[in-house]
């Protein structure tokens, strides 16, 4: 593993704005350097120190490299792991190739072109994509409203693409089903601050709303929704000191849901149009990589790559996540 910097304080204490300049060309330094995503997911551990993936203690100590990788101890449970445990390249065999493929990722490219152009096969194109995604869901945290938040909620197409069929019989069986929807709720503020959250119910329910803005919210904020029951609701529900405007009652004409409206038929399109749809047990993920996309990245392919790859490396149990939705098995 290279050593990036030659002063890992410098580089943590970079102000904002130098901050923003190193992601911007992280991707020409990694190359500069003839580093590779691994190298960075190094320098990203000393920037913060590590925890066990499995107690989460800090009592880590050093115990040695493997090849080339650095090992650590937990000293209170005992557990061995590397840089690399828990994050978007555990176990990857061709982790050289990574940043590539993030750079055909975030070009827009699709998945066969990306595999094509970065030397791997279609499947391991699938699954690289799927382990980025999983590192962006946990940005959802980040996403906070303030003044005029507009809810609503969207319904989505129930799908189960990519599904191997064991027979005939069951395709056809599970074709005559009546189509299903997904619904999700979707809140935005005037200051672009957006996010959809997978209900993964038909409908979005008082509870669903309560559980996702709580903790979002400014107590000086002023929610406008819908007519639906679920919203009509959250007028007796436990967020105080918000004001709810429905759709019946409008103030000099700024309080609607005009902007979540639009930012839902922009999602839409981007899903059905781009993706042909997802499989719905993915759809959170693609959910989060269309909310980075609106909150930290540019039009630079380039920059972004250095920011994809930055963001993708702040979450070290990426890869479980990975793992746990990966192994959702479809029902007749």
């Amino acid at each position: 593993m290279k050593t990036l910097v030659n002063n890992i304080n410098d580089h943590v204490a970079l102000s904002k704005e130098n901050s923003k300049a190193f992601y911007d060309n992280l991707y020409d330094f990694l190359l500069q350097n003839e580093a590779d995503v691994v190298d960075y997911q190094g320098l990203k551990l000393q920037s913060t120190p590590p925890l066990c993936p499995d107690c989460h203690s800090n009592h880590i100590v050093r115990n040695g490299k493997q090849k080339g990788i650095q090992n650590y101890l937990c000293r209170h449970c005992g557990r061995q792991f590397r840089i690399t445990t828990g994050t978007f390249v555990y176990r990857m065999q061709k982790h050289q190739q990574m940043l590539e493929y993030i750079r055909c990722m975030v070009a827009g490219k699709s998945l066969r072109a990306c595999a094509k152009e970065v030397g791997i096969s279609l499947g391991t194109s699938f699954t690289w994509r799927h382990k980025i995604l999983a590192a962006l869901k946990s940005f959802d945290k980040n996403v906070n409203f303030f003044g005029i938040v507009e809810i609503d909620e969207l319904l989505m197409d129930y799908s189960e693409k990519g599904r191997k069929y064991s027979s005939a019989k069951e395709m056809k069986q599970t074709l005559r089903q009546k189509p299903k929807k997904v619904a999700v709720l979707v809140a935005t503020d005037r200051s672009g601050n957006i996010l959809f959250r997978n209900t993964e119910d038909k409908k979005v329910r008082t509870e669903d709303i309560e559980k996702f803005l709580k903790p979002r919210i400014n107590e000086d904020a002023v929610i406008c929704t819908s007519a639906k029951s679920a919203f009509r609701h959250i007028r007796k529900s436990k967020i105080k000191h918000k004001e709810i405007v429905g759709t019946k009652k409008r103030k000099r004409g700024i309080y609607n849901t005009a902007t979540v409206k639009a930012k839902s038929e922009n999602f839409t399109k981007w899903i059905y149009g781009k993706f042909r749809g997802v499989a719905t047990k993915y759809l959170q993920n693609y959910i989060m990589w269309y909310v980075v996309r609106s909150k930290y990245l540019s039009d630079e392919v380039i920059s972004n790559t250095g920011r994809m790859l930055n963001l993708a490396s702040s979450d070290r149990q990426a890869w479980y996540e990975y793992f746990k939705i990966s192994k959702i098995s479809y029902t007749v």
